[in-house]
């Protein structure tokens, strides 16, 4: 079963908002950014979410997690502003694994979570790509 799903954040929310970009800090020790193996700093970048659910219009603050050398929302001039997930996935893990009479595994219960590979003002360019050379 997938764990990891790829969103179209235009057809599932109605807006999202920058709020707020920190660090994400080691489990235990909030003053210790937390780090990638190879090294590169993570940050929590807090989003409120507008979606419609039901016929009903409902907002959510989301934490999303970045992985990046400098502050995702250093770019982002102010708060609240309109955004783009780039790359924006949801993961489940399972909370409770148990094995039934048969011996196949029973997932029971489940945590989301969010990331993105970058945060980018909505009125913000993408960034450029090296084009080949024709020749």
């Amino acid at each position: 079963m997938p764990a990891i799903f790829h969103v179209d954040q235009a057809r599932t929310f109605k807006a999202v908002m920058f709020m707020s970009a920190a660090p994400k800090t080691e489990f235990g020790k909030n003053d210790v950014q937390a780090t990638l193996k190879d090294g590169t700093p993570k940050w929590e970048v807090q989003v409120v979410a507008s979606f419609e659910q039901f016929g009903k219009v409902e907002n959510e603050i989301l934490k999303i997690g970045v992985n990046s050398y400098k502050n995702p929302g250093e770019a982002l001039q102010h708060m609240p502003q309109p955004v783009e997930l780039v790359g924006f996935r949801v993961g489940v893990s399972p909370v409770d694994k148990r094995v039934d009479q048969n011996g196949r595994e029973k997932i029971t219960g489940g945590t989301a979570w969010y990331q993105a590979d970058e945060v980018r003002a909505l009125n913000a360019a993408p960034p450029a790509r090296a084009s080949k050379s024709e020749g």
